[in-house]
């Protein structure tokens, strides 16, 4: 099932109908960005209400998504300076590890969103009417592209009653 839209922002996803009494969905899924793939859909079994939560935080927080500084770095630019201040072990110490995380950890979008997200790393932030979605995957290697912030918004909340209505055929 498709989401919102390849060519602009959608998510692909199917439903596992795994057995549980805690109305978890398990399946597959991928995220779709300006024609590019975000994730695994061939991964089975993935429980997709940790992907679910991500998503849920991201929409909580779209408003503080605005960054001049990220929108002044250039696409990969802006990749490794949230790389490197979330993710890398370097001479930072413990106090600036702890303030670049309470800064810059609202910008992550699906890195350890689920297992369909193992093998990547990702990022938004927002530029006016547009989301910017920096990621990496093992396959594909480095990607930026620029989505429509309403349709991105559209289809998310599409896919977080998609997951609502499907734990209802969980168990």
């Amino acid at each position: 099932m498709i989401i919102g839209d390849k060519e602009n922002f959608g998510y692909e996803c199917y439903h596992d109908p795994l057995k549980n009494e805690r109305r978890r969905v398990f399946g597959r899924m991928c995220v779709w960005a300006a024609g590019q793939v975000l994730g695994d859909i061939s991964e089975p079994a993935c429980m997709l209400n940790v992907t679910e939560g991500h998503l849920q935080s991201l929409l909580a927080r779209m408003e503080a998504l605005d960054e001049p500084l990220l929108s002044a770095l250039g696409a990969r630019e802006a990749f490794d300076f949230l790389d490197r201040a979330l993710y890398l072990d370097d001479d930072r110490s413990n106090e600036q590890v702890t303030s670049d995380a309470e800064r810059f950890f609202k910008f992550d979008f699906l890195t350890n969103g689920g297992e369909s997200f193992d093998r990547t790393k990702s990022f938004i932030h927002r530029r006016d009417s547009q989301l910017r979605i920096l990621f990496v995957d093992d396959e594909g290697g480095f990607n930026s592209v620029l989505v429509g912030l309403s349709a991105f918004t559209l289809a998310t909340k599409g896919f977080l009653a998609w997951v609502s209505a499907e734990g209802d055929n969980a168990g």
